[in-house]
């Protein structure tokens, strides 16, 4: 229903604009009684979709509908939809009032030889409309796009939104720096690049999450300090190409002044990396290494010097003896 309302064409939108100006809606019904703050607050359960539907019912909906309060969040997650219908989308709907962005990529073909389903490229002009339709955004989602292969798709991470205070790549496949000379989609190159972002800056940036995206490597993460230095949440859940290194392990301390919030799942970090973030993380109060094969209980110790520590998610055999150590410290 929502890609059908996008492909009307022209000539169909205004015989329909036409039929509802001379249609006569007899608003007798009890909702039409309730305060416009009433009607306000039952609006807002409405998804985005919804929204727009009700809008085009009657004059009293569509003045509700398109209230500011109600187009903070645009989330359109709840289905897949195609680069195209998105950017008539964001080209029909621009709002100075929304804040936060959530959008999820279609599947753009068949399953690779590695049974991989193609991911939908993340182009130029996808990033152009985001940036200029949403002025004021702070907080933007993505997942499953790729910013790699097409050549249309945004190779570097100066094509987004700027002046964000959370970032959510959530299955995303991006450029890693290669021995093909490749460069990376993390690393701000020293000349502004075509159509990408004027003044492109994160320093405002507080939280950055590249949750299941597995292409993530070491050598993209060293790029972090520079491009976000105020990070309060670095979520790396499922970026299996994490492993135990000095170079990974200084990265992260470089953020012992605000970094609170991590997750480390299913990446290759060790002992020797915990015990080196409990000597300078003091200030988290959130840890996650579930998962991780080459952790064992003997960081326990180290787990516990960490004063602000309020959530530790850890496998059974850390959780419990963690939790025993803790009782035992209380007691």
């Amino acid at each position: 229903m929502f890609i059908f309302f996008f492909q009307m064409s022209l000539s169909i939108r205004k015989k329909r604009k036409k039929e509802l100006r001379e249609e006569y809606i007899e608003q007798d019904a009890q909702i039409f009684r309730l305060p416009s703050e009433t009607l306000l607050h039952l609006f807002k359960y409405f998804s985005t979709e919804e929204l727009i539907l009700a809008a085009g019912t009657c004059q009293l909906f569509h003045r509700i509908a398109y209230d500011d309060t109600l187009w903070k969040v645009i989330d359109l997650t709840k289905k897949t939809y195609s680069n195209r219908v998105l950017v008539k989308f964001f080209r029909r709907f621009p709002r100075t009032c929304t804040t936060i962005l959530k959008i999820s990529g279609a599947p753009a073909g068949k399953k690779t030889k590695n049974n991989l389903i193609k991911l939908s490229p993340y182009t130029e002009q996808l990033s152009y409309f985001v940036r200029t339709s949403y002025p004021n955004l702070r907080h933007l989602y993505i997942s499953k796009y790729d910013f790699r292969d097409d050549s249309t798709a945004c190779k570097n991470i100066t094509y987004l939104p700027t002046n964000l205070q959370s970032l959510y790549l959530t299955k995303c496949e991006m450029l890693m720096t290669s021995i093909q000379g490749t460069s990376d989609f993390l690393k701000i190159p020293s000349c502004s690049l075509k159509n990408a972002t004027p003044n492109f800056s994160l320093e405002q940036l507080e939280i950055l999450s590249f949750e299941q995206s597995s292409c993530l490597g070491l050598v993209s993460v060293r790029y972090l300090p520079d491009l976000c230095s105020n990070l309060v949440e670095l979520n790396l859940n499922g970026c299996f190409r994490i492993t135990r290194t000095r170079t990974f392990t200084d990265t992260l301390l470089s953020f012992h002044k605000t970094l609170r919030r991590l997750y480390l799942k299913e990446t290759q970090v060790d002992d020797d990396t915990i015990h080196c973030l409990c000597r300078k993380l003091k200030l988290l109060n959130i840890l996650d290494i579930r998962l991780c094969k080459h952790v064992t209980r003997n960081i326990v110790e180290n787990l516990l010097t960490l004063k602000q520590l309020e959530h530790l998610l850890a496998d059974d055999f850390i959780q419990i003896d963690y939790n025993q150590r803790k009782l035992e410290e209380i007691v």
